[in-house]
């Protein structure tokens, strides 16, 4: 399994806290692998929230902000058949989007 979504590491704090479940029969609920569940519960302890606040974001920064996004699809809605590297030039001539 990928990355826990938000609700369940949710439900996996409400689960060992409220319901008092083992990590064992959590893992196997949030079906994941018991290291993940006691990370996650280690997390909760030390922040009092799911997510590691400290943590350093993952992947690569987007070069794109939603403002050029939009700027990009008001272009592409005024005129549909503009080619990609217009829309580049575009970018660079009124966002220094390069």
């Amino acid at each position: 399994m990928g990355r826990l979504s938000p609700q369940l590491r949710d439900l996996i704090v409400k689960w060992r806290h409220e319901q008092g479940l083992s990590v064992s029969e959590i893992a196997n609920l949030a079906e994941c692998h018991e290291s993940s569940v006691y990370r996650l519960l280690s997390i909760h302890q030390v922040h009092g929230q799911t997510t590691n606040p400290l943590a350093r974001p993952r992947g690569r920064p987007r070069v794109l902000t939603m403002t050029h996004l939009n700027y990009i699809h008001s272009l592409l809605l005024a005129n549909p058949t503009l080619y990609l590297d217009e829309l580049q030039s575009k970018l660079l001539e009124n966002c220094n989007v390069d």
